[in-house]
């Protein structure tokens, strides 16, 4: 009987074994180099450099006898040492719930012509400057954690909501939601998208909102955004518009133009002007060349007061791998 039951027991592992061998994984990879040039008007920012960028995609999937889709998802920053994105996603008719560290509702609805551009300039304003540089998502970085839920598509029309909690302390709330709606038009599609988000905060809550719109028609994209951001000494709106056109033989180009300004910081503003080709190597090769104008105004009454009044030209070339 002893042995019957280890018998029994053994199988049981196996099979079990084997059940847990059915779930899908799947991993995948991308490396960049890049050569950056910069004619900029501050001595520190001006000049060449080269850098590199590694990441590494890992996602199991599965389903389970009731009939839901599971997967985990996450992505390594092999430069960094550390992890971007890291999920459990469960899905079926009830829609999607996704829980861990990764984008939420602000960012997943998020319309804009930032995604249109491989490689989107911030005219090196990191850590200058309190304007906004870009038209992606604003707030749901700040609570990397999160539970994220997303209806079932009804139609052309998609939409969810987050909830993230970055510790115990006051103020590391945020509430996130969006919403898409996709329609055929003129022989191609139209999206327009809303997504908005709010963090918690001692003296004022920080609020940031996204609408956008999207067109398609053959081988042309256009995109226009507008973005708002309100916080603590902080009222700035930024509109944005770009294109992406797909040439014969592979190359495709593209161009945007962004606007920032701050209704507080009297006169603070930032533009940019990005212009950019892609050319397909060979086969998940590719080479990006990008250049970027940009203008940085302080104002009189500029929040950072170690901002400058700065501009210049930052050309750029990627050349960039998946695996």
């Amino acid at each position: 009987m002893r042995k019957y039951l280890l018998s029994t027991s053994a199988i049981a592992g196996v099979a079990l074994l084997s059940t847990a061998a059915l779930a899908d994984v799947t991993i995948s990879g991308s490396t960049e180099f890049e050569y950056q040039s910069s004619d900029a008007s501050t001595a520190t920012e001006d000049g060449t450099k080269m850098g590199t960028t590694h990441e590494v995609y890992i996602n199991f999937s599965n389903k389970t006898d009731s009939g839901l889709d599971i997967a985990y998802k996450t992505q390594l920053d092999t430069d960094g040492g550390g992890v971007d994105d890291n999920s459990l996603h469960i899905s079926g008719g009830f829609g999607e719930i996704i829980l861990g560290n990764t984008d939420g509702a602000e960012d997943i609805f998020a319309v804009t012509p930032d995604g249109l551009i491989a490689e989107e300039s911030d005219g090196v304003l990191e850590g200058t400057a309190t304007i906004l540089v870009d038209s992606g998502s604003q707030i749901t970085d700040n609570a990397p954690s999160k539970v994220t839920y997303l209806l079932p598509a009804m139609g052309g029309l998609t939409a969810g909501v987050s909830l993230g909690d970055s510790g115990l302390t006051d103020n590391s709330e945020t509430t996130e939601f969006g919403a898409n709606f996709t329609t055929e038009a003129a022989g191609g599609s139209v999206t327009i998208g809303y997504s908005a988000a709010t963090q918690e905060a001692a003296n004022q809550d920080i609020d940031s909102a996204i609408i956008g719109a999207s067109m398609t028609t053959g081988s042309l994209t256009v995109a226009a955004t507008n973005v708002t951001y309100e916080a603590d000494g902080e009222d700035i709106s930024a509109n944005s518009v770009g294109f992406s056109y797909a040439l014969p033989g592979g190359l495709k180009i593209g161009a945007l133009t962004y606007k920032s300004e701050d209704d507080i910081d009297i006169g603070e503003e930032y533009t940019v002007n990005q212009y950019e080709a892609i050319y397909p190597i060979a086969s998940g090769l590719s080479a990006v060349v990008t250049v970027a104008d940009f203008d940085y105004k302080k104002g009189s009454t500029s929040n950072n007061s170690s901002a400058d009044d700065r501009d210049g030209t930052i050309t750029t070339l990627n050349i960039k791998a998946k695996f």
